[in-house]
């Protein structure tokens, strides 16, 4: 009988954690590359990967399995030891941890998982996002203590279960906003929310979104969306994001608070 994707992720996780505890670190920044004799890889290098030029070097690493020596090959566009290479060498890793005949995003979501609880261990980060305000200012503070992307903070934020939503990336994309990666606390979403989803046919026209693209400037309030199954009100945090060190298309990130039904949030006042 298939295992159910929930039992998967928590499978993954579990091998996630085994790794980190059989490497003997115990405080971040967790090194990703001290995993790598445990996850069965040979070396980790540095190269450009072919037609490399366009897109968003942190989005992984090559996993090259030939000869029966595994290698991860990361960007060399990415500074060695920084949050982004860290992430990128984590989801390479973590690729050896997901079963091979797991593929499309439910591959993706689970390698994610599996990285950042590579990165970001649940024992460690659980206490301290505790104490983390549940700001965007409060992910990058998160992401910064572990030396982590904010993809994979904010997707081990909603995994601790300290707060239900979605976080969203949104990129643009030939004069649209699209988006291009999305988590949720219970791995579930509006039929709107798919990847390459138009921000226009999602969100209001005068949404926080759009004024937080232009302006480059933070926002957050109650939102009108199109969820695809009517209209709901979140409460959203936006917040601008550089991707990587060139001149990278216009980003930004929301974090969808809603309650523990995973209804839409009244407005509060912010931290």
């Amino acid at each position: 009988m298939p295992m159910r994707a929930a039992d998967q992720a928590g499978a993954v996780r579990r091998r996630a954690a085994a790794v980190v505890r059989a490497s003997g670190m115990r405080r971040p920044p967790f090194s990703p590359e001290r995993y790598a004799v445990r996850c069965g890889v040979a070396a980790i290098v540095a190269a450009l990967p072919p037609g490399a030029g366009g897109g968003n070097p942190e989005d992984g690493a090559a996993r090259d399995g030939r000869g029966g020596r595994v290698v991860i090959r990361v960007d060399r566009r990415l500074p060695p030891h920084t949050p982004q290479w860290n992430g990128a060498v984590a989801l390479g890793l973590a690729g050896t941890l997901v079963p091979d005949d797991v593929t499309g995003e439910e591959r993706r979501a689970l390698v994610e998982a599996a990285a950042a609880e590579l990165l970001l261990p649940m024992a460690v980060f659980r206490p301290r996002a505790r104490r983390t305000d549940l700001t965007a200012d409060g992910l990058r503070d998160l992401a910064a203590h572990f030396a982590a992307p904010l993809r994979l903070a904010a997707r081990q934020w909603l995994s601790s279960g300290l707060w239900h939503g979605y976080a969203l990336l949104w990129r643009e994309d030939e004069g649209a906003l699209r988006l291009r990666w999305r988590a949720a606390s219970a791995g579930r979403f509006p039929p709107a929310l798919r990847i390459g989803a138009d921000a226009a046919g999602v969100w209001a026209p005068d949404s926080r979104l759009f004024a937080t693209c232009r302006t480059r400037r933070p926002h957050h309030g109650v939102e009108e969306v199109r969820t695809g199954a009517g209209t709901a009100w979140w409460f959203t945090r936006f917040a601008p994001v550089r991707e990587d060190a060139g001149a990278a298309p216009a980003a930004v990130f929301a974090m969808v608070l809603l309650d523990a039904r995973g209804e839409g949030m009244p407005a509060g006042p912010s931290k």
